[in-house]
C-alpha cells in the first residue's frame, strides 16, 4: 500500500479543559496552551490540515461533525484525534458536559460511512482514565488508541514527547513507549498525587497514573495507510 502523504493527511485536535477550583486555572490554562504550540510546531509539514475545536466548539456533537467533515474531506486518506479534556472512566467531559465514549462511537459510526469511515486512524488521548476509552475509539473506526491508565498527570511534558515521536515516523507503540519513558512521568505524578491528598481529595491522590496504553494496530505510523488494514 502507497505510503500516506502530508497532504493526505488530517489532524482533528479539541482541547478544553474547564477549570475547576481556582488554584488550578493556571495550570490548566498552560496544559491548553501547550497541547496547541506543540501540534504547531511539531507536527508542522506532519498533516496537510489541522482541524482544531476549541471553547464552544468541543461539544461532543461538534466532534462527531468535525470528524464527518475532515473523513469526507476529497483527497484525504488519513484522520487522526489528538484529544485533551477532561476524563472519567467511559466517559469524556466536554463543553456540553460528560459524554460516554461509547455514545461518540454510536454517533460517528452513524454519520460516517465506509469508505470515508476507512480514513480514521490513531487516536492520541490525553483524558484522565484514557485507557476505559479505548475499545469505544476502536469501534468508532480508529485503527489505533492511545490513553492513560488513571489521572492524566504529565500532559506538560508527555504531549510533545509523543507529537516529537510521531512526526519523526515512529510507530504508536513507540510513541506510548517514548512518553512513558519520560524521567519526568514519575515525578509529575507523585507531584500531583500530593497535591490531591493536601486538598483532602484521597481517593484522587491513589488514582494518578500517567502510564499510556494503547489498543488496536500499534504498528501504524504517520504514514500508514488505514484502509489498508483489512477492516470490515
Amino acid at each position: 500500500m502507497e505510503a500516506v502523504q502530508a497532504r493526505e493527511r488530517l489532524l482533528v485536535q479539541l482541547i478544553t479543559l474547564p477549570p475547576g477550583r481556582p488554584a488550578e486555572r493556571s495550570l490548566y490554562r498552560v496544559i491548553e496552551w501547550g497541547a496547541d504550540w506543540w501540534a504547531r510546531v511539531l507536527l508542522r509539514g506532519a498533516y496537510g490540515q489541522r482541524m482544531l475545536l476549541r471553547g464552544d466548539a468541543t461539544t461532543a456533537a461538534h466532534l462527531v461533525a468535525a470528524l464527518a467533515q475532515a473523513a469526507g474531506t476529497p483527497g484525504v486518506r488519513a484522520v487522526d484525534l489528538a484529544i485533551h479534556p477532561h476524563g472519567t472512566t467511559q466517559r469524556l467531559v466536554l463543553a456540553d458536559g460528560p459524554v460516554d465514549v461509547d455514545d461518540i462511537a454510536t454517533r460517528v459510526g452513524a454519520v460516517v460511512a465506509s469508505p470515508q469511515r476507512h480514513r480514521l486512524r490513531a487516536v492520541f488521548s490525553t483524558a484522565c482514565y484514557g485507557a476505559s476509552h479505548l475499545d469505544a475509539w476502536l469501534r468508532a473506526g480508529f485503527v489505533v488508541a492511545t490513553g492513560a491508565r488513571g489521572i492524566y498527570a504529565d500532559g506538560l511534558t508527555s504531549v510533545p514527547v509523543m507529537f516529537r515521536a510521531w512526526a519523526a515516523r515512529g510507530t504508536v507503540e513507540q510513541c506510548v513507549q517514548a512518553s512513558n519513558a519520560d524521567p519526568t512521568r514519575h515525578g509529575q505524578d507523585s507531584l500531583a498525587a500530593r497535591n490531591y491528598a493536601w486538598t483532602g481529595r484521597s481517593r484522587e491522590a491513589e488514582r494518578v497514573d500517567s502510564t499510556r496504553v494503547l489498543g488496536g494496530a500499534g504498528g501504524v505510523t504517520l504514514e500508514t495507510d488505514p484502509a489498508g488494514l483489512g477492516r470490515p
